[in-house]
């Protein structure tokens, strides 16, 4: 039969929200919000892999550390409770892999040896605390798959990063841990990520009314803030570190 292997995966979508599926929605609404969700997942990879590579050349670490244990909690505890499929899990362990895979570079890489276990085992206790204190948010905002907190706990999670790279630039006044396709991937993996809630809102308003209040634009445009300026700033600060070499 003509298609056959077309039609057997024609149902697959990632994390597809069952309230949007009861009403049938086109598979446009799907494939789209599926390109979204994996355009996503391939950026925020890649950026992982050039702050690990930007890392172990510079031997400097662009921020805290210690603040990515929230970050795998996060990609640990949805990666079980928003996904209903081994393939969906396998994608959000992949970018726990790449977290733990960028923290173990960075503290081999930019901490001194009698330092590293220590701050090993108190990243692996604060990725345990921040999955627990996850589970406890949910059960007092429970949703299908988890949604709701999941979007608000990864907007509060990304909101710190862009500006806290560029408070780094300023206050160490050089570049190292940090680059432009660091940048790129990081702003674009942003930009992906609200698109994937904000095409869901304009679709199904019904079924994503917290995308469209005002704390939620606010706090998107407040975290895009800093990743809009961070390149001039980049610059500047490159500008001036060259100056001073010459």
């Amino acid at each position: 039969m003509s298609f056959e292997m077309a039609r057997r995966y024609s149902d697959f979508h990632i994390i597809a929200q069952p309230a949007d599926l009861r009403l049938n929605p086109p598979e446009s609404y799907l494939y789209i919000q599926d390109g979204l969700i994996i355009f996503s997942g391939v950026l925020y990879a890649l950026c992982y892999l050039f702050y690990m590579a930007r890392t172990y050349k510079d031997k400097t670490v662009a921020g805290n550390i210690e603040y990515l244990s929230t970050t795998m909690a996060y990609e640990v505890y949805y990666a079980f409770t928003t996904t209903s499929t081994t393939f969906e899990r396998f994608c959000f362990l992949v970018w726990f892999i790449m977290d733990a895979g960028f923290v173990a570079v960075a503290i081999r890489s930019a901490y001194p040896s009698h330092r590293r276990n220590t701050v090993a085992g108190r990243m692996a206790v604060s990725t345990l605390v921040g999955v627990a204190l996850l589970h406890l948010l949910c059960q007092y905002y429970p949703d299908e798959r988890e949604q709701l907190t999941a979007f608000w706990t990864g907007v509060l999670l990304e909101l710190p990063i862009g500006w806290g790279s560029v408070y780094v630039l300023l206050h160490r006044g050089d570049t190292k841990g940090q680059s432009l396709e660091i940048w790129i991937t990081r702003l674009l993996g942003c930009l992906a990520s609200f698109a994937v809630f904000i095409w869901r809102y304009m679709n199904v308003p019904s079924n994503w009314s917290y995308v469209g209040s005002r704390w939620s634009i606010a706090l998107m445009v407040v975290t895009l803030v800093p990743e809009v300026i961070w390149p001039f700033v980049f610059l500047r600060v490159y500008r001036q570190q060259k100056g001073k070499v010459a």
